[in-house]
């Protein structure tokens, strides 16, 4: 396998010969655009109907489909959609936004798989190749791109090693006008290898304290049990907001250490779950449709925050529909599948006029939060 990595590592960089480990300049480094960083942003797949991954292939996705996505996403007055990859649907969706004038901005995404084989490789060159030229024919659209997802962070279950990225988003940045990066955790972000620092413009940062809460329970405190149960669902996505930003701060200090101090960084994910999916993680007490609004609005304003230069110059909430393919993973959407409006935007819009609104009426009352259990009396 390594021998296949290090025979891939020039493969990897295009025509160029591969990656090269001369870096980006300070001064060479593209801009973001002024439209990229001062709108709304969300992670955007239009699948409704595959029930898993093995029928992704086969649904079709129809430009009618989208266009009612992207009003409904543009309703909520978001302005950026990140798509992850460039083959499948990515092309509909740009050719949706230009034929309707649609006043939306793209962060393009390239989508490089593990690679394993020769095969495996040509493939993962199709998809920077596609990327490379959607990115030229679309260039009013799409403001930045990303190549890869989660595919360094230790964790990741589809790991690209560093140097075969380098190569690939250097022949992506090489063919086009636009901002690159990668997405990744910030785990990945805090101690970047400059294989990688030198070849992005920008850092495109993950953090899910939601989440974490189930992968490492004892990493926050997010039971809050010292507050009282009035205002303990506050506290407790105070809590998951206040470990977002210091994540997106260790982040920011490993670049500074790399004396990237002027590496622009956005968030590329972030989220909270409006329902608890059965067969995912176990998120009782956390998912909900108004703990969701709550960190959906606290990401906002830190949003506008990063805008005057106090944190991530972008936040892209995760995301725009559930997609029942994700199976256990679903329910992040501030839409459902039905296309109805969640409880996180209902207010920018009116129910039945704007949008069909899933059922259920709340009030920031019913914020789900964590009980302590009933402990029964001892059995003898």
């Amino acid at each position: 396998a390594l021998t296949l990595v290090a025979a891939c590592a020039a493969c990897g960089g295009g025509g160029a010969g591969g990656y090269t480990p001369s870096a980006v300049s300070q001064g060479d480094r593209r801009e973001l655009p002024q439209a990229f960083i001062t709108r709304a942003s969300v992670n955007y797949s239009p699948y409704r109907s595959s029930r898993n991954e093995s029928e992704l292939s086969r649904e079709l996705i129809t430009p009618g489909n989208v266009l009612e996505d992207l009003r409904l996403v543009q309703a909520t007055g978001i302005g950026t959609i990140r798509l992850f990859s460039s083959r499948a649907f990515a092309e509909t969706v740009l050719k949706v936004i230009r034929d309707n004038g649609l006043d939306l901005k793209v962060q393009l995404g390239a989508y490089p798989n593990p690679v394993v084989d020769l095969a495996s490789e040509t493939d993962n060159q199709a998809e920077l190749d596609a990327c490379i030229r959607l990115a030229n024919s679309y260039r009013e659209i799409v403001a930045t791109v990303s190549v890869g997802n989660e595919t360094m962070v230790e964790w990741s279950t589809h790991k690209v090693d560093p140097v075969v990225m380098g190569g690939y988003i250097r022949k992506v940045r090489a063919a086009i006008q636009q901002p690159v990066t990668t997405n990744d955790n910030f785990l990945f972000w805090k101690s970047a290898p400059k294989v990688i620092t030198d070849v992005v413009d920008y850092a495109a940062v993950h953090t899910y304290p939601f989440l974490d809460t189930f992968y490492n329970p004892s990493a926050i405190d997010w039971r809050q049990k010292a507050v009282a149960a009035d205002q303990r669902a506050a506290a407790m996505v105070a809590a998951a907001v206040a470990v977002a930003k210091s994540q997106f701060a260790e982040a920011r200090d490993g670049l500074d250490k790399l004396n990237l101090k002027d590496l622009p960084m956005v968030i590329g994910e972030t989220g909270w779950a409006a329902v608890d999916t059965a067969g995912g993680p176990t998120l009782a007490f956390r998912a909900h449709p108004v703990n969701q609004k709550m960190y959906f609005d606290a990401m906002q304003a830190w949003a506008a925050e990063g805008r005057r230069g106090n944190g991530p110059q972008a936040v892209f909430f995760f995301q725009a529909f559930d997609e029942p393919w994700k199976q256990g993973d679903d329910g992040w959407g501030l839409f459902n599948t039905n296309r109805q409006a969640r409880y996180v935007v209902q207010g920018l819009g009116t129910c039945g006029v704007t949008w069909a609104c899933e059922p259920g009426v709340y009030t920031a009352a019913d914020a789900v939060k964590w009980v302590p259990p009933t402990v029964a009396t001892a059995v003898t």
